[in-house]
């Protein structure tokens, strides 16, 4: 597998420490990522792990996305579009709508 090479430019949170590796070289990572709130609020499904120059192990949570909503992610136009729509709805701009079969009808 080719390693890709990123730089990272962020600022690093100490955690705690890990467990010793256990006999089949896994450490538990769960307690201090609960103790700092960093799972709380996300649905991860994996890490991307990244190795630095001096031995330093960053773990990136990653989330997979539905193959249906994929497409919103793909299109610059429509991920914009949606963006607005959820501002707009933050910020109390809203319609009513009485019938929306009426309404989708006239997009």
């Amino acid at each position: 597998m080719k390693m890709k090479e990123e730089l990272i430019h962020e600022k690093f949170q100490y955690a705690g420490l890990s467990s010793r590796l256990d006999t089949r070289n896994r450490i538990t990572l769960g307690q201090a990522l609960v103790t700092l709130g960093a799972l709380n609020e996300r649905k991860i499904d994996e890490f991307e792990i990244l190795l630095g120059a001096a031995g330093d192990i960053l773990l990136r949570p990653r989330t997979s996305i539905p193959s249906r909503e994929l497409w919103v992610h793909q299109s610059p136009e429509a991920m914009k579009t949606l963006q607005k729509g959820l501002e707009d709805s933050a910020r109390g701009r809203l319609t009513r709508v009485k019938d929306l079969k009426k309404f989708t009808d006239k997009l």
